[in-house]
């Protein structure tokens, strides 16, 4: 379905006539809800945001037992390191230490309703103190600061703002800056406690290699005391040739030992991390590259476990995947730690093999030499071992002080860029913002309610939607007339004869008019609605005050026995109901002539409804009303039946049948659809020539669509000519 202009502005007129009709449910809407967001929003506590901007610096990643000069540069940091500091820095330790450092304020005591009555004796009304658990508080306490804490890494930098909201302004300022010195200290435990470690096995391996080198001199000095050598290096026999070889292996066989103890030791370290899980361990004591990598993220994929548990609880479903995650990195650390093993293993081998080949040189070369002089031969190697076994002992001594010297070199992951200061405007609430947002809401919430109070109205609301629904002509559109008596309502047509409702009457009277049948016949009309009060009753007035004052003799007969209205319009209420009307013309033969009653202003004839009866229309009544109605035509061209409501009563039926023309009275707004529906297949049941539907006390707004009407000037020319 394809929309035109003409639609679009259709639907723009008639939501602007919806408005219109609910103008003060959208005034009242709109200044509602206004005022309850007003008051709202005036309620809020302001909250200010201090923010602290650091800088993360790069890791540096050394082996401790790596010769000088071997050790690994610094690394510039990444998008992934950045990731993994800020995840930290929003952990629950930090938390802690700056709530130590700066606990919350106490709450002030909140004296309710109920904590007036217990002070005034009133015990049942009392709280009941319950114990609260200190971790628990401590626990709420760290959430509650966790959520007002924010990390944000700016694009493409290595910089991020670390912003804390509070009520006050001065706080919210110390705890961003709180939050990165506290961070620092706990990163260089940290930092201190995996070099301490290090340092602490380093001194265990120095010990055990110290106390070899002092057993290898203890036994050359046994050795050389037992065969009572006073002087090992003059005398000897062996030519110097053999002394050199001899000296040149050892030496090289302590070297090889060296760096086979070096690697054995490595092994030993790597080992001992794997084993305890220590990722920092494997990252400080590896020189692979990917153990590296995948250490860093095990370690990342661990913090951030630890954050998503302390915001969602042990049992979140994100914890089980971080679970799964942190197993398969664990695997392949586990992987690449063996890789990394199995290479210091193949240089153990090699070194290993190379021992091995100088300690077979070095038998050889003592065989040649152990002719000349064996006690002095032993007494050199056991030298030798004395000298390897110090050589060792002081290449690990080195390297613990090394790992000493560099824990007093750590600093901090990151350095602070800018401190936080208190802001002078509070961050929350925006109050322009707000107030603009409470605008439109207020606005969409009017207009919502009048398209609700629009859509669920029951009846009629447009002319269209009228057309639309009623398979009959609309014959005219009344609109609503103001009056403060029944009688000003009754008398409009009279006096205000160029006003919309008289014009409506007018056109209504002369399209009836026009479909009079040829000759000249007399018209009998009836008029009836699906309920009662909906104006039909007053419209049959207007339409004999009209045609009256047009020349044509007209008469009114109220058929509405049971609640009779006619009699009381015409009277204003004043004589009462009279004792005889149609009612008794039908039931008890009374004459016509004696119920026709002629009103004194506009001049038509009526009859009353006259007496209620119980009973339906016999065979015998319905014929002495039709009888009726053709002797009354040849007194009256026009004769108007108000017949009662068709909605629970069948007399409307009967007289619907025997008139002319039917005319159906919709009351707008207040007439439901389906009543409509249901009414207009009864008349079209029992056989009654429906004319077309009349729409009564329309609103202006609506009237719109249904031509001209006379504007002040115009009445005041008209009435001119009137007087004349």
């Amino acid at each position: 379905m394809s929309w035109t202009a003409q639609d679009v502005g259709l639907v723009i007129r008639q939501t602007c006539r919806a408005f219109l009709r609910h103008r003060m449910l959208f005034a009242l809407t709109v200044l509602g809800v206004v005022g309850v967001g007003g008051a709202i929003t005036l309620s809020l506590k302001p909250r200010y945001t201090a923010t602290a901007t650091v800088v993360v610096a790069g890791r540096a990643q050394q082996d401790p037992l790596a010769p000088n000069g071997q050790q690994q540069n610094q690394t510039p940091p990444d998008d992934e390191l950045v990731s993994t500091e800020a995840a930290m820095i929003h952990s629950r330790d930090v938390a802690a230490a700056v709530l130590a450092q700066l606990p919350p304020p106490a709450q002030p005591a909140h004296a309710g309703l109920r904590d007036r009555l217990c002070h005034m004796g009133l015990g049942f009304m009392c709280h009941v103190a319950k114990p609260v658990d200190p971790q628990v508080q401590r626990m709420h306490e760290e959430d509650a600061f966790l959520n007002s804490l924010t990390i944000t890494p700016e694009p493409r930098t290595q910089i991020l703002d670390i912003s804390v909201v509070d009520g006050d302004p001065a706080r919210a300022a110390a705890l961003a800056d709180a939050v990165v010195t506290n961070y620092q200290r706990i990163a260089l435990a940290r930092q201190t406690a995996d070099i301490n470690r290090v340092a602490a096995w380093l001194d265990s391996r120095t010990a055990a290699l110290r106390q070899r080198w002092l057993d290898a001199v203890q036994k050359a000095n046994a050795f050389d005391n037992a065969h009572g050598l006073t002087n090992t290096n003059e005398g000897s026999t062996s030519s110097p040739l053999i002394e050199r070889q001899i000296a040149d292996t050892a030496s090289n066989l302590s070297q090889a030992q060296g760096r086979l103890a070096a690697a054995q030791a490595r092994a030993d370290a790597l080992k001992d991390a794997a084993a305890r899980g220590d990722a920092r361990a494997a990252v400080a004591l590896s020189q692979e590259p990917i153990l590296v990598a995948t250490a860093n993220s095990l370690m990342q994929l661990e913090s951030t476990r630890q954050e998503e548990a302390a915001t969602y609880g042990p049992q979140h479903p994100r914890l089980r995947a971080l679970d799964q995650q942190i197993a398969t990195t664990r695997a392949s650390l586990a992987a690449e730690t063996q890789a990394a093993l199995n290479t210091i293993r193949e240089d153990q081998i090699s070194a290993r093999a190379e021992v091995d080949r100088l300690n077979e040189n070095l038998d050889l070369l003592r065989e040649k030499a152990g002719g000349q002089s064996g006690p002095q031969a032993e007494y050199r190697t056991l030298d030798q071992e004395a000298q390897s076994a110090r050589t060792v002992y002081e290449t690990f001594l080195e390297h613990a002080k090394e790992v000493v010297d560099r824990a007093a070199l750590l600093q901090p992951p990151i350095a602070m860029v800018s401190h936080a200061s208190a802001p002078d405007v509070p961050s929350f609430p925006n109050r322009k913002k707000l107030g603009i947002g409470l605008i439109a809401v207020a606005l969409a919430a009017g207009a919502g309610a009048v398209l609700l109070r629009d859509y669920f109205t029951a009846g009629f609301t447009e002319i269209e939607r009228l057309r639309a629904a009623i398979p009959l002509p609309l014959l005219a559109v009344v609109p609503k007339v103001g009056g403060r008596s029944e009688q000003t309502v009754r008398r409009h047509v009279l006096d205000h004869p160029y006003s919309r409702a008289t014009e409506a009457v007018r056109s209504l009277v002369m399209q009836l008019s026009m479909r009079v049948h040829e000759g000249g016949q007399p018209l009998c009309l009836a008029i009836t609605s699906a309920g009662p009060e909906e104006g039909k009753s007053t419209l049959a007035l207007w339409m004999a005050a009209v045609a009256r004052r047009g020349g044509q003799k007209v008469l009114v007969i109220d058929a509405d026995h049971r609640r009779g209205m006619l009699d009381h319009y015409l009277t204003d209420g004043t004589t009462g109901r009279p004792s005889l009307g149609m009612s008794d013309l039908v039931s008890s033969g009374v004459r016509v002539a004696d119920v026709i009653r002629t009103d004194p202003e506009a001049g038509f004839d009526y009859i009353p409804a006259g007496r209620t009866i119980e009973h339906a229309f016999s065979p015998v009544e319905i014929r002495r009303l039709r009888a009726m109605l053709v002797e009354l035509k040849h007194s009256y061209e026009l004769i108007i039946i108000d017949c009662p409501p068709l909605l629970g009563l069948s007399d409307a039926l009967v007289h619907a049948n025997m008139a002319d023309q039917v005319i159906f009275v919709c009351r707008w707004k207040s007439t439901a659809q389906r009543a409509v529906m249901a009414c207009l297949e009864r008349l079209e049941a029992c056989g009654a020539h429906l004319a077309g539907v009349v729409a009564t006390m329309v609103e202006d707004n609506a009237m719109d669509v249904m031509g001209y009407s006379y504007g002040n000037r115009d009445i005041r020319i008209l009435s001119r000519f009137d007087e004349h």
